[in-house]
């Protein structure tokens, strides 16, 4: 924003306004919701759950299926909960019972509260959030979810069984292994072509007309596109430019947002990332706890861009072969600078922190 209008010349210029929004899971908490709720609901729902999440990079990533946003593995789960028979009730009480939040990260959102106006913006389902703000005491209208309504619809028994069979063939299928530089089906392995083929004529042909497919289309999950949409709404609302937005995320349904808050020259930040988040970011934060986010917010609420950039700067790297302590045990730096030894670091810690089994989804 502008420095002159009231108390401008001969007065202090106001201060920049500035504002700090950042996604739930990866930065605040250890979590995959999604995954651990087709966990504990459907049969070997966690290998079920990662076959969609490769699924969904390749739509997204890859042939950029229209209307199609990173993170609708959120879409294409609630059939499959509703023909496991599982209820709201059922997604509430599991997801308060198991918030696990990243070291640091309830301090870290009370501190960069108190500084700046702080925002969540989540793929998550609403129950989760929901959670997590009762546990943390953050304002559950600074949240923005996806929203998830499984008692509104009635699945016939017909459907139940046969999506039942259908969660099966998908687990007789692997996971998809998509190359670097994948543009269509035709780059994939013959294999995986077969798979993506499969999985087209079951959520977009087959569940058409069904239950199943009016559920794909009802739920909107809040990814990629959809969370940069987020974003704006929360800038316009705040009145705030570009400049004065903060933005940390951590896998592919950051990607545009982050890559927004780069253009408009604010902090784009990549928490833990993996390499759709590494890609979209200027900043990358490699660390073990939420410690560095909050220092890097104190920088950003002071010096907007250029404090943040000077905290990056300033530092303390340990020497080569030295043991990491205190706060070199957080790697940061400007991803232009050190792609490699920051994507590497933010693999460590992503494995560390959330496990190999979440660190391996987009």
């Amino acid at each position: 924003m502008s420095a002159s209008g009231p108390g401008g010349a001969g007065g202090a210029a106001p201060a920049p306004r500035r504002i700090y929004v950042t996604d739930c899971e990866g930065p605040l908490t250890k979590n995959d919701n999604a995954q651990e709720i087709a966990a504990r609901f459907i049969p070997d729902g966690a290998e079920f759950f990662a076959r969609l999440s490769k699924y969904d990079d390749f739509l997204a990533d890859v042939v950029h299926k229209p209307g199609y946003n990173a993170g609708d593995t959120l879409r294409l789960l609630p059939p499959f909960l509703k023909a496991f028979a599982v209820t709201d009730e059922d997604v509430e009480a599991f997801s308060a019972e198991g918030v696990l939040l990243v070291p640091g990260a309830l301090q870290m959102l009370d501190e960069t509260a108190a500084l700046l106006p702080t925002f969540i913006i989540s793929t998550s389902y609403t129950p989760y959030l929901k959670a997590l703000c009762a546990l943390t005491g953050f304002p559950l209208d600074h949240v923005s979810c996806t929203e998830l309504s499984l008692d509104a619809w009635q699945m016939p028994d017909d459907e139940i069984a046969w999506l039942r069979d259908e969660a099966v063939r998908v687990m007789e299928r692997g996971l998809i292994e998509i190359p670097c530089e994948a543009s269509s089906a035709a780059d994939l392995s013959p294999v995986d072509t077969v798979t993506v083929a499969r999985l087209d004529d079951l959520f977009w042909a087959q569940m058409a007309g069904r239950v199943s497919g009016a559920l794909v289309a009802a739920v909107r999950p809040v990814g990629g596109g959809m969370k940069l949409a987020a974003l704006e709404e929360i800038v316009a609302a705040e009145g705030v430019e570009g400049v004065g937005v903060m933005y940390v995320g951590d896998s592919i349904t950051d990607a545009p947002p982050l890559a927004a808050v780069k253009a408009w020259g604010g902090v784009s930040l990549s928490f833990n990332g993996n390499g759709y988040a590494l890609a979209a970011a200027e900043f990358a934060a490699a660390s073990p706890d939420a410690g560095v986010a909050a220092e890097l917010a104190k920088a950003f609420a002071g010096g907007g861009r250029d404090g943040v950039e000077a905290a990056v700067h300033a530092w303390p790297k340990p020497e080569e072969g030295e043991t990491p302590a205190g706060r070199a045990l957080a790697r940061v730096g400007l991803v232009a600078e050190e792609p490699e030894a920051l994507a590497e670091a933010s693999a460590a810690a992503r494995r560390s922190v959330r496990g190999a089994r979440i660190a391996r989804l987009g």
